[in-house]
């Protein structure tokens, strides 16, 4: 019997140099994974983050990217 994957929810990231401190994007977040700190928008608590988009796309200065996260079927076999 094959035992699932465990797989590591990827987390927003945010480029520290394009970062304004506008907060936009901490005031969207629904689950507030979110906060800000010195200065700059970052991801305080990740296993909250329920990986929307929604700071990626309020981010005026486009400070906020998305990893894709790839899964693939436990059933499915690499051929």
């Amino acid at each position: 019997m094959k035992q699932p994957i465990q797989v590591e929810r990827p987390v927003p990231i945010i480029d520290a140099a394009r970062c304004t401190d506008c907060g936009l994007c901490v005031r969207v977040c629904s689950t507030q994974a979110l906060m800000l700190k010195d200065g700059l928008a970052v991801v305080a608590n990740s296993e909250t983050c329920a990986y929307t988009g929604d700071c990626e796309r309020i981010c005026p200065e486009h400070a906020i990217s998305r990893l894709f996260q790839i899964i693939s079927s436990p059933n499915e076999e690499t051929k």
